[in-house]
């Protein structure tokens, strides 16, 4: 026993340091867009975690070596995508090839196959908030098919060697997923934590300088009505409604810092999300048909009954719409709004579009103080969504690709039945 343990506690010692280094030098993300050198440092740190479980085998009996080599091949292809996975095979395959033996095939046919099952049921696992419910289902078909093709070529294995090695296998494997789930929850705090102190900077400027601001600017706005109404000068008629726009642009500027700076307390009530949506659409549809953009919401058959203040969820949506609206400029709108998922305590909703999109860069920084990627935009309401839909309990997701379109995730409280 203490042969077999041994060997087990250094492979899964290496799984998890691993998994330790990666998310040093690339921290995990919820619904992070990965660029190809992400993927391939994954695989490359994927492929060394399965080498070095090669190097120090939980048994070997006969010709056959067992390891836990195909838990990185599995976890990289799950959580990086097909390119990480496919190099780690490659590795895998090339040093089981390597080291020989009568079953080196088999050896080969079964890390191709775990790559295989988890590039299958990758969209499932990804798409799965509860990711060890999906791990069970890969985990069980990949045991099934790994037994089935050990006991046909490898028939001089003893019975308790299968109790023994995919115990480890599960042990690893389940142990691996709950640990990346825990640091991606540990890094999004983190962001989240950052992400507020800007805010408190912003508040802070806001506080300083937006009723002192905010006085003369009255006050000039009034002396240029008053004079353009009866003035000869055909300058200044000609300019003053210019002006008086980007007084009316700059107190809209002063209202969205004191809204960072001071929001009102949300009034948290019991509200029909199909509703909600429902009255925000026929507010912003006219908006949309202005600028050629369609807008599209897909009901949800569970009527869906969210916790949250009416007028804050609504600002948030046409909030997000809008720019929604604004980045399809130049081209046939489409905007889709549907059900992503739902748990006991929450829904999501996605607010799609075929936009221009972002690129990794631009996607990182939304959000950020005076961050904006329009021409006369300030980044404040984007500031604005979060912090109100944080207020409530609920949370927002940004996915976009350049040319393609962006995604927003909007999650909602649900009331308690």
């Amino acid at each position: 026993m203490r042969d077999f343990l041994q060997p087990l506690f250094v492979n899964i010692a290496i799984v998890f340091s691993l998994t330790y280094i990666a998310n040093t030098l690339i921290p995990f993300m919820i619904r992070r867009e990965f660029t190809l050198r992400m993927k391939g440092i994954y695989g490359l740190i994927a492929s060394a975690c399965a080498l070095l479980c090669m190097v120090y085998p939980i048994q070997t009996l006969q010709d056959s070596v067992f390891d836990l080599r195909n838990v990185p091949i599995m976890v990289a292809t799950l959580y990086g995508g097909l390119l990480p996975g496919a190099i780690c095979t490659l590795f895998v395959c090339a040093a089981r090839l390597f080291i020989g033996g009568n079953f080196a095939m088999v050896g080969v046919g079964l890390a191709l196959i775990a790559f295989l099952i988890a590039a299958a049921y990758k969209g499932f696992f990804t798409e799965n908030k509860k990711k060890w419910k999906a791990g069970i289902v890969i985990a069980s078909i990949y045991t099934v098919i790994y037994m089935m093709i050990i006991h046909n070529r490898l028939s001089f294995l003893p019975v308790d060697f299968y109790w023994v090695y995919f115990t480890s296998f599960h042990i690893s494997f389940f142990s691996t997923i709950l640990l990346i789930e825990r640091l991606t929850a540990v890094n999004m705090r983190l962001e989240e934590t950052a992400y507020l102190d800007k805010l408190s900077v912003v508040g802070q400027m806001a506080a300083a300088i937006a009723h002192e601001v905010r006085n003369p600017m009255t006050t000039v706005r009034g002396l240029i009505q008053f004079l353009a109404k009866d003035t000869e000068d055909k300058k200044l008629k000609e300019f003053s409604p210019l002006i008086l726009d980007e007084l009316d642009r700059t107190n809209k500027i002063i209202t969205d810092f004191l809204m960072l700076v001071r929001p009102s307390a949300p009034e948290l009530t019991v509200l029909s999300l199909n509703e909600v949506i429902n009255d925000t659409l026929a507010l912003i549809t006219p908006y949309g048909a202005l600028h050629s953009a369609s807008i599209q919401y897909k009901e949800t058959k569970r009527p869906y009954q969210i916790v949250g203040d009416s007028q804050h969820i609504k600002q948030c949506l046409i909030n997000i719409i809008k720019n929604a609206i604004e980045a399809t400029e130049g081209k046939e709108g489409m905007i889709d709004i549907y059900k992503h998922s739902s748990s006991k305590n929450s829904v999501t909703l996605v607010i799609e579009d075929n936009g221009k999109g972002m690129t990794e860069e631009e996607l990182q920084n939304i959000g950020l103080p005076f961050y904006t990627t329009k021409t006369k935009g300030t980044g404040l309401g984007t500031m604005i969504i979060n912090r109100l839909i944080r207020e409530i309990g609920g949370s927002v997701q940004y996915e976009s690709k350049p040319l393609e379109g962006t995604r927003v995730l909007l999650t909602l409280p649900v009331s308690s039945p």
